[in-house]
Parts: C-alpha cells; sequence; structure tokens
C-alpha cells in the first residue's frame, strides 16, 4: 500500500513517462531514469519498512511503499543477459564490449511498468494517453512533411536535417517526427498504431471512442507514410491482418477496410510516396541492403557461436564491408536478428527468441482466457505490437534504437502486468503485488 503523496508521485510520473514515450530521446530518458529512481526509492524503503523494531533506533513510521523488483521475465531476462556476458567475455575486446552493455539499461521501462501499475484500470488511463500523445505528434509530423519544420532542433538552436524526398521532385520532406530520423520515428510509431488498431475493435468501445481511434489511425498512418519506411510499412500491413485473423469475423469487414484506406492512403501520399512503395520490388534498389546481409553474414561464419562481443560490431565489420562496396550504410546489419548473431553468436541469439518466445507466450495464454473489455484488447495490443516490432527488425536493427526498444519495453511491461492479473496467472502463481 503506497502513502498518499507517494501514490501521487508515482501517478504523475508514469503519466510523464507515457506522455513521453512519443517525445525526443532526451525526454523519454529523463522519464524513465525518474520512474527507476522512485521504484529504487519504494524497495528501499520497503527493506527499511521490514526491518525488527530493535535494529532501529527508535520506533518510526516509514513510507508505505513495497513495489517488488521480481517479475515473471526475470529467468529469460536473466538467461538473455548471462549469453551476452558469455559471448562478451570470449570475445576478443572484452574491454570495449562491456562499454557497449550501458546501453542496456533501457530494459528499466519493463521493470517501472510491471512494478508501478497499480491495476486494470490504471493501464486503460496510461495507454490512452500514450495513444493520445501519438496521434497528437503524428499531426505535427504531417505537417512537417508540407512544411519543413523541424521543432526538435530549432528549440536547441540547430539547424533542420529534414531529408527532402530523393525522387527528383519538390514535394516534401521525410517526416521523423521529433525523433533524429524517419526510420527512428516509424518504428516508435508502430506500437501506438497497432494499439490503436486493436482498440477501435474492442466490443466495449463506444462510438465516440471509435471516432476518435479513427482520427488518431488516420493521423498515424500518414505519419507512418511520410517516414518513408518500408520495414515498417510492411510490419503493420502484417499485423494488421493477424489481427483479422485473431478476431475472425467481428473484425475481419473492418480489417480489410482498413488495408483498403491504407492502400487508397498510398496513392493520395504523393508520386514519391508510391515511388518508394514500388522500390520494396526493385531488386537494383535493395543491393545495398543485400550486400550489408552478406557482409554480416560473412562475421557469422567467422565466430557462429559466440559471437564477436555485444557492442563490438563497429570495431571488426570493416574488413567484411570492405568485400561489399555496394553496402550503403556500415551502421548495423540492418536485421535486428543477424545484429544479434553477429554480436553474441548463436547462444545469444537463441537466449534473445527465447525470451520473447516467453513473452508472447504468456500474453497469448492471457489473452485467450479472458473474455473482460478493454482488459483483453489492450493485451492483444500489446502481443501485436511485439510481434510487429519483431517483423520491423528484419529489416532494421530497431533493438539497438533506444527510441523504439524503450517504447517495446514499456510495451512489454503493460503486457506482463496485464496478464499476471489474468485468474490464469493467479491460479499458477501468487501475485507478486
Amino acid at each position: 500500500m503506497l502513502g498518499m503523496w507517494q501514490d501521487r508521485v508515482r501517478k504523475w510520473l508514469l503519466a510523464f513517462f507515457f506522455l513521453a514515450l512519443s517525445l525526443p530521446v532526451a525526454i523519454q530518458q529523463t522519464a524513465l531514469a525518474l520512474l527507476l529512481a522512485f521504484l529504487a526509492y519504494g524497495w528501499i524503503a520497503a527493506r527499511v519498512a521490514a526491518r525488527p523494531l530493535g535494529m532501529a533506533d527508535a520506533p518510526c513510521t516509514p513510507p508505505q511503499v513495497s513495489p517488488s523488483l521480481s517479475t515473471p521475465l526475470n529467468l529469460p531476462l536473466l538467461l538473455f543477459f548471462a549469453a551476452l556476458l558469455v559471448s562478451t567475455l570470449c570475445s576478443p575486446a572484452v574491454l570495449h564490449s562491456l562499454a557497449g552493455y550501458r546501453k542496456l539499461w533501457l530494459v528499466g521501462a519493463f521493470f517501472v511498468t510491471y512494478s508501478l501499475i497499480e491495476d486494470v484500470r490504471e493501464a486503460e488511463w496510461l495507454v490512452s494517453l500514450w495513444v493520445a500523445g501519438a496521434a497528437v505528434v503524428a499531426a505535427y509530423g504531417i505537417v512537417q512533411h508540407f512544411t519543413g519544420i523541424d521543432w526538435a532542433r530549432e528549440l536547441l538552436g540547430k539547424p533542420s536535417n529534414l531529408d527532402p524526398f530523393w525522387f527528383g521532385r519538390h514535394e516534401g520532406f521525410r517526416t521523423k517526427g521529433l525523433h533524429p530520423s524517419g526510420i527512428t520515428y516509424a518504428h516508435n510509431l508502430l506500437f501506438p498504431l497497432v494499439m490503436v488498431s486493436v482498440l477501435f475493435f474492442s466490443p466495449t468501445t463506444t462510438r465516440r471512442q471509435r471516432l476518435l481511434y479513427a482520427g488518431g489511425w488516420g493521423l498515424m498512418v500518414f505519419a507512418l507514410l511520410f517516414s518513408l519506411t518500408r520495414g515498417v510499412w510492411v510490419a503493420y500491413l502484417t499485423v494488421l491482418l493477424l489481427l483479422g485473423v485473431i478476431k475472425g469475423r467481428t473484425a475481419l469487414p473492418g480489417v480489410v477496410a482498413g488495408v483498403v484506406l491504407c492502400g487508397l492512403f498510398l496513392f493520395g501520399a504523393g508520386a514519391g510516396v508510391r515511388e518508394r512503395a514500388w522500390s520494396l520490388f526493385d531488386l537494383e534498389q535493395n543491393l545495398g541492403r543485400s550486400q550489408i546481409w552478406q557482409a554480416n553474414l560473412d562475421m557469422i561464419r567467422e565466430r557462429p557461436l559466440l559471437g564477436w562481443g555485444y557492442g563490438n560490431y563497429r570495431k571488426f565489420r570493416d574488413p567484411y564491408y570492405r568485400r561489399y562496396p555496394g553496402a550503403d550504410t556500415t551502421a548495423h546489419a540492418h536485421n535486428t536478428f543477424l545484429q544479434l548473431w553477429v554480436d553474441a553468436g548463436m547462444v545469444g541469439l537463441g537466449a534473445f527468441l527465447f525470451l520473447f518466445g516467453v513473452i508472447l507466450q504468456r500474453g497469448w495464454a492471457a489473452y485467450r482466457c479472458l473474455t473482460q473489455e478493454p482488459w483483453r484488447s489492450m493485451i492483444l495490443g500489446c502481443i501485436l505490437g511485439v510481434t510487429g516490432f519483431l517483423l520491423g527488425g528484419m529489416t532494421q536493427y530497431n533493438f539497438g534504437d533506444a527510441e523504439a526498444v524503450m517504447v517495446m519495453w514499456a510495451t512489454v511491461g503493460v503486457l506482463v502486468r496485464l496478464a499476471a492479473e489474468t485468474p490464469l496467472a493467479r491460479r499458477s502463481t501468487a501475485s507478486v503485488w
């Protein structure tokens, strides 16, 4: 049981965090750091409160905060990080690899959402804030496409670095929202877009809510199209079709209508967007991406089992990329699964797949045992959001993108939190709250 002021702080910090998920990464990380500090405070205060009175100098009434750090994912997460560590210790540059571990603190987004969200009703409120914030940023992204405004940099006194469409026509800019690039923005946007798509079909959604969801959906789809990120386009359409299959006759007509609308939006969004879509089928335009993958497959062949060590990619990549002059970037493998295989070998990739297999299995089991709405739809929205993240990882190393991975871990936190409150979970294990 939280004290009154602690509970108020918890709610405000959670609200700030979920609104920040669509904002620049500095704001995202600030919100996460504040929540982690609050979680640490609550854990320490709970340990103090548990001390026998004889150990204290005088009786006192400690703050009534008792968040738990025990989660259903502790073991899979431990196995994943252990696999990364084994790869590091067996790598040709141990210290350099260890320096890369600083990026992994973003998994804290899972722990704070899982540990601090109080109940289903609060989760619904936070998801609503998140979706509303994403719709506002999407509206800004559409304006950005036509006008070239770039507030994220202009407010810092920096010149805009928006990319104009590169098809020989002056028809707009590549939307990036409040993020560093259109690719980053698209992978971040995918999660709230999937959630609003699922909530639209919830049987308890009112007509007014459905109109709001439809408006937010339209804004997000146009912003996604203007991001020119083909991998996320394919991931979203795949997830939308999966939604129709899962929901069956109750949602299939609406899903088909959504796919048709996406097609109409695509053809109405401008010649540059259409040409970008057709480039999916142009082997010459995709040569650079295929050569990136070939270079990474060569790296895997050298160290297939334990990899080169997490964080060592840039240190050892150059000789392999020199074999493929058509590769248009060497920043990463442009594929989450290839990147993890290069970094941590088959052991690390296996641990990663096991972790996400557990996440999706727990979510699916919870979805199947529930009938209450919108609880059930929020779980499905999280499942499909994580699925979309993995599909998007086929063409981009989104697991290494802070703006996307923080949203992913927050979504996993909501999913596992909601799943832990189902009757099935309560019967199988005592709740940690």
